[in-house]
């Protein structure tokens, strides 16, 4: 079915044009079966910025990031994702076991009301040093985090380096701001290199998947019911991230 296409959100559009290409009557119902058989399923698309990047700078920075890794584990150095991310009483919509024949569970869908608060988070994954712990250290802000409090946030994590690190960064305004452009030097000196990732590629930075954990999974629907329990909630993940409990292996 090449003229059906990658996806078709109205069969009923098909019929006519099969008609008039084929010759053939058939009604949306029968479409759809013959879909099916075809391999086709109803499912939801996705937004994706992939065609928007640069292929050969993804591919290329990914190569760069594993010879990192590989440099990480045998103890040269040290690689940190880093990311802010915003944690509101407009609660994600996860999938839960639920009891049938029951009503869904209701989250909160309050949006600009309060409650909402900013994370900006530095996360090992791989730590060859530790078995069952990835070091991570987090600020967390009631107003989303500006170019100032980024510049302070990294300051204070040089300030604590052991040995030549590198940041996992995305091309957001707050790190690339002449305020943190400034200091890359004095940073450099202190061993710590910064590395920006290529536009549109927010795969490459493991802290996407640390966060995506944190509001489907281990954030559970008591937490978005008020402000206060939304702040004590996120608190106390925020101290627990890294723990045996809360930590993710990566192959």
């Amino acid at each position: 079915m090449a003229w059906v296409g990658a996806a078709c959100q109205q069969v009923r559009r098909l019929v006519p044009r099969l008609w008039q290409d084929s010759g053939l009557r058939v009604s949306p119902r029968t479409l759809k079966r013959a879909l099916r058989r075809a391999g086709y399923g109803w499912k939801r698309t996705r937004r994706s910025l992939k065609r928007q990047r640069d292929p050969a700078a993804f591919a290329a920075c990914r190569q760069h990031l594993a010879g990192l890794h590989r440099a990480e584990q045998a103890g040269q150095l040290a690689v940190y994702c880093v990311d802010e991310v915003r944690f509101s009483r407009q609660a994600p919509v996860p999938y839960a076991w639920q009891v049938r024949g029951q009503p869904c569970v209701c989250l909160p869908a309050e949006r600009g009301v309060g409650g909402g608060y900013s994370v900006l988070g530095f996360w090992r994954p791989a730590d060859p040093q530790t078995t069952g712990h990835q070091a991570f250290t987090a600020i967390l802000s009631a107003t989303a985090f500006t170019a100032e409090l980024f510049v302070l946030a990294v300051a204070e994590f040089v300030a604590q380096l052991t040995q030549p690190t590198v940041l996992v960064l995305d091309n957001a305004s707050i790190h690339k701001a002449h305020l943190g452009k400034a200091q890359v030097s004095a940073w450099a000196a202190a061993g710590l290199t910064l590395l920006f990732l290529p536009p549109y590629s927010p795969e490459l930075n493991r802290i996407e998947i640390l966060w995506r954990f944190c509001k489907h999974y281990w954030l559970t629907p008591e937490a978005y019911q008020t402000p206060q329990t939304l702040l004590q909630h996120v608190t106390d993940l925020l101290r627990a991230i890294g723990t045996q409990d809360y930590r993710i292996t990566f192959g």
